[in-house]
């Protein structure tokens, strides 16, 4: 075989594959987060996104009386990092995009059960839009009440979404730009800059999390899983508590969920072409706490097992084309140290239509 030849095989590999290594420091680390997601607080808002005063008071009643801490956002990520100590039990509360009524109605109740809790703040609409958004004289205030006030992008547009007969080069620039707007826009009104990005939609793909890294920004998603040490600091995952996912049924579950101990995660990119129907997920895991037959993952809320190519290494791919749009991956397996809790990991898709778009 020719070296040239050779050199561009392997450069082609590189490109395919995408890796994911924990840094050793974060293996020293045992924490466990569940990072919950709220919207709207009113039962006059899309309910796929809402939840009302009362399942708000209840999901924080339910975490008081089974013992779970409320933890600053700050707090679990230098404990995931392996920085600091947190309960056993730990939960951090987040709100994306500054709607009012987190203000009039969630507020006072976040208030009386005296949690922690970060508002991802999207700058663009605050203050032109009022009644529907805060003002920034309402999130100064909530930061001074000790509220995080973080980023959530200037626009809340799909940012992986390239605008037609965009270059690479001109999209990079455009999320960049947007991303610093963001935060310049927070540093002015609030006096503060965490640079905590939560994506919009919790859409990204490789190349905008890699930016996010870069900047020096710590990323969010809403695909669900345990956060800890073997997170992707660059999308760390929450768990949505609205509309169908308020139920405690199944939220209490997700409320004490583990961070599987994933140790690689092979993917080509999480915004597919068009013609990738049936993504491949492939996970390097460390086996030790739980069976490997009670590991399950599924699609579309479907069983579907995944292949264990080595004792530690499994795959993961759809029978079935996914959809237009967002789609996941979820996988879990019961802890045998920690009888009830599961260890859980997810993966969300962007499947775009022939045109490059998807919905909202």
């Amino acid at each position: 075989m020719k070296k040239g030849f050779l050199v561009v095989v392997l450069a082609l590999v590189v490109s395919i594959a995408f890796v994911l290594l924990p840094p050793e420091s974060h293996a020293r680390s045992d924490a466990h987060i569940s990072i919950l997601l709220y919207h709207h607080v009113s039962d006059s808002t899309p309910r796929v996104t809402s939840v009302t005063e009362a399942e708000l008071r209840e999901h924080l009643q339910y975490l008081k009386d089974n013992d779970f801490t409320v933890i600053d956002i700050r707090d679990a990520i230098a404990a995931a990092r392996g920085e600091k100590d947190i309960p056993e039990k730990s939960a951090v509360i987040t709100f994306d995009d500054a709607y009012q009524n987190i203000f009039t109605n969630g507020r006072p109740i976040l208030n009386e059960f005296d949690v922690p809790w970060t508002l991802f703040v999207t700058t663009d609409p605050i203050g032109n839009r009022p009644g529907q958004y805060m003002s920034w004289d309402q999130i100064r205030q909530l930061h001074e009440e000790g509220v995080v006030i973080a980023n959530h992008s200037t626009d809340h547009a799909h940012l992986p979404r390239r605008h037609h007969g965009e270059s690479e080069r001109a999209w990079l620039q455009r999320m960049r730009d947007n991303i610093l707007s963001a935060e310049q826009k927070i540093k002015e009104e609030v006096g503060v800059s965490y640079k905590l990005f939560a994506y919009p939609y919790g859409e990204y793909d490789n190349k905008l999390a890699n930016l996010v890294e870069e900047l020096g920004f710590i990323g969010f998603g809403q695909h669900s899983g345990g956060f800890g040490a073997y997170s992707d600091f660059r999308a760390i995952p929450r768990f949505a508590a609205a509309g169908m996912y308020a139920n405690l049924r199944t939220l209490g579950t997700k409320m004490a969920a583990l961070n599987l101990p994933v140790l690689e995660a092979h993917y080509s990119d999480t915004l597919l072409n068009h013609d990738d129907t049936k993504p491949v997920l492939e996970l390097v895991v460390d086996t030790d706490d739980f069976h490997r037959h009670q590991f399950n993952c599924f699609i579309r809320s479907q069983p579907h097992p995944p292949e264990w190519i080595a004792d530690n290494r499994l795959r993961v791919q759809a029978s079935e084309a996914i959809g237009i749009g967002r789609q996941r991956y979820n996988c879990t397996a019961p802890s045998i140290s920690k009888p009830g809790r599961f260890y859980w990991y997810s993966i969300q898709w962007i499947r775009p239509d022939a045109e490059g778009s998807w919905p909202d």
